[in-house]
């Protein structure tokens, strides 16, 4: 009998803890809601009840002290406070919090004794959290200069690290304007450790806007070569400076100590390496080649060697690809060259190593000979010679087989390629190759005027995993949405579609009187703001600018509302900026795309364009800049 009371009344005493437990839940709930609400006196009148449990004050203790002070019971929020001071005693932030509480309170004299109360709390036992927890809570109400406090301490205080609160030290005083000392407190870190080497390279890069804030660049700079110069033998600030110098595009600068670097570190080429490809991806092609040249000069390593004899002619390419105007005789001088370099390969070595160069240098060499000499037969047999070397991977003869598909396009066998590319696709079904082979076969049947066929194939390609794809699909899908069936006779788009194909094989002259034909016949047609778009491309491809120009104004001037008026002038500022170099025009069309388009793709780039043709430090960038 006694046993079966005991067990009831541990059953009903359990039933009421788990019934009162449920109602405080609920309280809670209900008082947060309220208080998110606005609605503090409601919120602080459950909060009121709940305090009663002890238990439950870190559950409400923001919003609770938060509600008292907007209802100005600055006494019932000091108690709270307190209270939590003294339960957890070690929870230093709870200090600033009562702080605030003076300060709503208006008491500024309590309110710093209690500040200094809070840093002056930090001893040799301080945690790192605990010290942490406080700075950041300074740091969340702007009192930036009590967390400077705080983290010295910290660092004062921490007898295995004196520099563990740097970083955060570091970041206030970039915060505060305070470069000098920003700068100082991260090359600190590098004297305690040369381990803090991309911890440092991080926070400044963070911190200093490479490619616009001047006077912080050069202060940096500055202290990088105080340090190398007092300290010769240390490798870590030449390493620095070879990071500065790149950040900032300075590559001749960063060659010098990249050079010096190498040799100390005894690489053999590596690092000179590692910049001329850095360089080339950057597009400084001069100092990519001067990197190769000297990897070739000097390296013992014969990969090396190789990779760089590789590099240097992709680079020549690039820069003749790029320049102004293309010069027929510097493309036949490249073509001898890469010749030349396949008949060294044919001489001796490891046959696997050998098969992997030729084959990127009979790639590159065909698509010279194709896209840029018109010589097909050439780069047919190029190509096939390098599909017939063995140790090639699967991925590496798919994109050259792609390749081979697009020459056959060039030469107008198009129904020919458009096999090669079903097979691709096949091969390839789950990888971005077989997407790319499906969309260019797409494209073939929207050159021949199949619309319906070629939208059946770009609604499978706008949900592909390639971000790239998707988007070119998406493109061409709305185009043929857009002007397909204009007119009963479908003529105008197949039209288009016709010269687009001229225009893809450099057919340039044909693509041109096709795209005339359509302005000159259909006046009003949605397709005549694409046909001055294509026109300035085929204009600035081959060098005739100041067309280009003229087409891509027209199209500003008389189609307003055309979707392509962002795509216009961004070319128009690239034209400006690169070929002409007319660099105030440029920032006028970069400047105008900014603030009439700021929906557009181009808008990031356009904003990084300007603010280094303006040299603009600015997060916001005015109409009259």
């Amino acid at each position: 009998m006694k046993h079966s009371i005991k067990i009831s009344l541990f059953i009903n005493l359990f039933f009421h803890l788990s019934f009162s437990a449920q109602n405080t839940s609920q309280d809670i709930r209900i008082a947060n809601n309220y208080f998110i609400s606005g609605e503090y006196e409601k919120a602080v009148m459950y909060f009121d009840k709940i305090s009663q449990d002890k238990d439950k004050l870190n559950e409400i203790y923001n919003y609770y002290r938060l509600g008292l002070l907007e209802l100005n019971r600055f006494k019932d929020a000091e108690k709270l406070c307190k209270s939590l001071i003294k339960k957890e005693p070690n929870h230093l932030a709870h200090h600033v919090d009562l702080g605030l509480v003076y300060e709503r309170w208006e008491k500024p004299q309590k309110q710093d004794q209690q500040f200094l109360k809070a840093i002056n709390l930090i001893q040799s036992n301080s945690n790192y959290a605990q010290i942490s927890g406080l700075g950041f809570a300074f740091e969340k109400i702007g009192e930036l200069d009590h967390a400077i406090s705080v983290y010295i301490n910290g660092n004062k205080f921490n007898q295995s690290n004196p520099y563990a609160y740097h970083q955060k030290l570091a970041y206030i005083y970039n915060k505060q304007g305070e470069t000098q000392k920003m700068i100082d407190t991260f090359l600190e870190l590098i004297k305690q450790s040369e381990g803090f080497l991309s911890v440092v390279q991080s926070g400044l890069s963070n911190a200093i806007d490479f490619s616009t804030n001047l006077k912080a660049k050069e202060l940096l700079r500055k202290a990088l070569l105080k340090q190398a110069q007092l300290n010769p033998r240390k490798i870590i600030y030449t390493q620095l400076l070879a990071w500065f110098y790149t950040l900032e595009s300075n590559y001749e600068s960063a060659l010098i100590q990249v050079r010096s670097l190498d040799k100390k570190l005894a690489k053999n080429g590596a690092k000179i390496m590692d910049l001329g490809i850095t360089a080339l991806n950057n597009k400084e092609y001069d100092v990519a080649i001067k990197c190769f040249d000297e990897v070739i000069a000097s390296s013992s390593n014969k990969e090396f060697v190789y990779k760089a004899e590789n590099k240097r002619l992709f680079t020549i390419k690039k820069k003749i690809l790029n320049g102004i105007e293309i010069e027929k005789d510097e493309l036949l001088a490249l073509k001898s060259n890469y010749l030349k370099l396949l008949n060294q390969y044919n001489s001796s070595g490891n046959q696997y190593a050998i098969n992997k160069r030729k084959f990127e240098v009979l790639k590159q060499l065909a698509d010279l000979e194709s896209h840029h000499l018109k010589e097909y037969s050439l780069a047919n047999k190029h190509i096939k010679e390098a599909l017939s070397l063995s140790g090639v991977s699967e991925s590496k003869i798919g994109e050259l087989r792609l390749e081979l598909a697009d020459i056959l396009v060039l030469q107008d066998n198009i129904w020919e390629a458009s096999l090669l590319y079903l097979k691709l696709e096949k091969q390839f079904s789950n990888d971005p190759i077989g997407h790319e082979a499906k969309f260019r076969n797409a494209k073939i049947y929207y050159f021949t005027g199949e619309f319906d066929w070629c939208q059946a194939q770009l609604d499978v390609l706008k949900a592909s995993t390639s971000k790239l794809i998707a988007n070119d699909a998406l493109e061409l899908s709305l185009l043929i949405t857009d002007n397909y069936n204009m007119d009963t006779t479908e003529s105008t788009m197949q039209i288009f579609a016709k010269a687009d194909m001229y225009k893809s094989q450099y057919q340039f002259d044909d693509a041109l009187k096709y795209y005339d034909s359509i302005i000159d016949n259909y006046k009003n047609h949605s397709l005549n703001d694409d046909v001055l778009f294509r026109k300035a491309e085929i204009n600035q491809s081959t060098y005739n600018y100041d067309k280009a120009i003229e087409n891509l104004e027209s199209l500003i001037e008389e189609y307003p509302s055309s979707l392509l008026i962002d795509n216009s002038l961004f070319m128009l500022g690239d034209i400006y900026e690169f070929k002409l170099k007319n660099l105030e025009k440029a920032k006028e069309y970069y400047k105008t795309l900014l603030f009439n388009h700021s929906g557009s793709l181009f808008v990031i780039e356009a904003r990084k364009r300007f603010r280094k043709l303006a040299g603009s430090t600015n997060e916001i960038i005015n109409k009259n800049s």
